[in-house]
């Protein structure tokens, strides 16, 4: 299966060309259809802590396939969810096939395992948003303590006030938060400061940078130091290399996540092996 992964560059290009406009409408019409007549799904990747080498949380990731076009990745449709007004059912759709998904993992592969969900925070502003993830989780019968919900500040925070009353109304549950892309969202440090978060999520763009970055590896340990003296956890996702793996390691980082450890699957590929990290050897210089 081809998988599509536009980047922001070709996005741009695309939308400026002749007919963008009749192409963008038929995009989000088959987007919406997507959503409404359940032809996404759900790909887990797991999160490893770095004391255990276990993996007790898989983040969801949400995957839509065009027959005859290819897998896309979120990266392709979230903004123009976000733009269009889609992602507040992209996001329903998401969290009742995870309630869905996490009763068959807890019964078949690890009975402790959560699971992460991704949140626009456009999602967040919503007054009604929190009910609704309440009547979902009753409905499937599972607890909100069982789940992380992983903020993206793809879009700016309009009324941080709304978000601050959905986390704590959704943390009343149970239910914790992860600010996400750390680093790169429009306000990180401040709401930092502001959101009822237990777990940080540090960019993978500052991973990238490993090797060939100074000020990348300074930014890491820097972030580090400061969210643990928070009482906070620090994840860092995207490790692709060895080299990016020893270094999140030593830089005392509490969870990694990435390619290298474990790639995202569906849900009937998940095994239990596939929960404990792999031996990771030291990198060649």
């Amino acid at each position: 299966m081809k998988y599509v992964n536009l980047s922001e560059e070709s996005r741009t290009i695309f939308r400026g060309r002749p007919g963008h406009e009749n192409k963008q409408a038929a995009f989000l019409s088959n987007l919406k259809n997507a959503i409404d007549t359940d032809k996404l799904s759900l790909h887990y990747q797991p999160r490893f802590d770095v004391v255990t080498g276990k993996a007790d949380i898989l983040e969801a990731l949400v995957r839509w396939h065009r027959p005859g076009v290819g897998l896309f990745s979120p990266e392709v449709f979230i903004s123009d969810a976000e733009e269009n007004g889609l992602i507040f059912g992209l996001d329903l759709w998401v969290f009742e096939r995870c309630c869905k998904d996490l009763k068959q993992m807890q019964e078949s592969i690890n009975p402790d395992v959560k699971i992460a969900v991704n949140l626009s925070v456009l999602t967040c502003e919503s007054i009604y948003f929190a009910q609704k993830i309440i009547n979902i989780s009753n409905k499937h019968d599972v607890s909100l303590s069982d789940f992380e919900f992983e903020i993206t500040e793809h879009a700016h925070i309009h009324d941080v006030r709304k978000v601050i009353s959905f986390c704590e109304t959704l943390k009343n549950y149970g239910a914790e938060f992860c600010l996400d892309d750390f680093g790169t969202g429009q306000s990180p440090l401040v709401n930092l400061t502001l959101l009822p978060a237990s777990t940080v999520k540090i960019d993978r763009c500052f991973i990238q940078g490993i090797g060939n970055s100074r000020c990348c590896e300074i930014i890491i340990q820097s972030l580090v130091e400061m969210v643990q003296k928070l009482d906070m956890q620090i994840v860092a996702e995207g490790i692709e290399n060895s080299e990016q793996y020893w270094f999140i390691r030593d830089s005392g980082c509490d969870q990694l996540q990435g390619f290298l450890l474990c790639k995202p699957v569906g849900i009937d590929s998940l095994k239990s092996p596939m929960l404990r990290s792999p031996e990771i050897n030291y990198p060649d210089y």
